[in-house]
């Protein structure tokens, strides 16, 4: 029998992208916690409304490609247990409208917040947990360890996010020295993270088929719908994310996170359109009418979840139908998404 695990739930945490989807949900769990939570957002993709409002809640707008602003906030502010590296430029669209400027983008605030992390003395940088994605990987249709074949710094297009992600762990690696040993930072590789508040405008599947539905809108399927992916609710996620920054020995390098809801794009489409109760049609699109020619489509994406279910953080367990329908509950959107469209208006995605 396994001896159990004693968490320290971080007294001080430093979220970069805190306003975002993800980042807002795993400040709050870290709020509940008891936690005092520092946000360093610019709002490019985040929401000061997604935010709790708490007086243990402090927000600094900036730019965490400005390693003087965030040192600022490490010395000012600090020191911090615990800092979540959540600020990117993600979403296949988002993506797919500047490849390069999204690279530049990731790579830039990757070396941002360690120039400022270089600044402060070993004995107050905080433990770093920084959101990789699954994109990382090649293809496979089978489950994803984290010792599987990652994809080249030089992908170009479509595969540009998933360079910059790669690149962005290089880097942490690289500076490894940054921290005592066998405590360096950790990969976080998201496997599609789902659930209410995400933003469709960047192209995420789930909110666009939700938002859709509601409308009494087609919901408009790439390609031939059998792209096959595996979903977890993000406030399952948070919540790991959470104890993870508590745990007592969590292996410094990468880290699967994902959930067990698995199916392909017209399997979720039809769950969708079960569970808002909608006539509306299913329309099968090309997706290069949207995205360009050069957008290239994975057809498997399967977490293995062995490393981290070894941890004792918890893995997500919700089915899909659980998701869709919470999604369903409580999804509201911004009113202005981040391609500059409202929540009904007809889209091409």
């Amino acid at each position: 029998m396994r001896p159990l695990l004693e968490f320290s739930p971080p007294q001080r945490a430093l979220v970069t992208g805190g306003a975002g989807f993800l980042g807002s949900a795993l400040c709050a769990r870290l709020l509940g916690d008891g936690a005092v939570v520092h946000v360093l957002d610019n709002f490019s993709a985040g929401f000061e409304g997604r935010l709790p409002r708490n007086e243990r809640c402090v927000l600094h707008r900036l730019d965490v490609r400005n390693l003087e602003d965030v040192a600022r906030v490490l010395f000012e502010f600090g020191p911090f247990d615990v800092a979540y590296h959540l600020a990117a430029k993600v979403g296949v669209r988002a993506v797919m409208e500047d490849p390069e400027g999204a690279r530049r983008i990731n790579e830039d605030s990757t070396q941002g917040l360690l120039g400022a992390l270089k600044l402060l003395p070993m004995g107050e940088r905080p433990r770093l947990f920084a959101a990789s994605s699954s994109e990382v990987y090649g293809d496979s249709r089978d489950a994803l360890a984290e010792e599987a074949v990652l994809r080249s710094v030089r992908g170009v297009g479509r595969w540009a996010y998933a360079a910059s992600k790669v690149r962005s762990e290089r880097l942490f690696d690289q500076a490894r020295e940054l921290w005592p040993r066998g405590c360096g930072p950790v990969h976080l590789r998201f496997f599609n993270v789902v659930g209410p508040g995400q933003d469709s405008g960047a192209g995420f599947v789930l909110p666009r088929f939700v938002e859709a539905a509601r409308c009494g809108e087609a919901l408009n399927v790439h390609g031939d719908g059998r792209s096959v992916r595996t979903y977890a609710h993000v406030d399952e996620v948070a919540s790991i994310l959470a104890r993870l920054a508590g745990h007592p020995a969590v292996p410094e390098g990468p880290l699967n996170v994902g959930g067990v809801a698995r199916a392909s794009v017209l399997e979720l489409a039809r769950v969708v359109q079960a569970a808002a109760g909608s006539p509306v049609e299913l329309r099968m699109v090309d997706p290069r009418h949207e995205l360009g020619d050069s957008f290239a489509e994975v057809r498997v994406r399967i977490p293995a979840l062995g490393r981290l279910a070894a941890l004792g953080c918890g893995v997500p367990v919700m089915g899909l139908n659980e998701i869709v329908e919470d999604t369903l509950r409580r999804h509201s959107p911004p009113l202005v998404h981040s391609d500059g469209g409202s929540p009904c208006e007809s889209r091409a995605s």
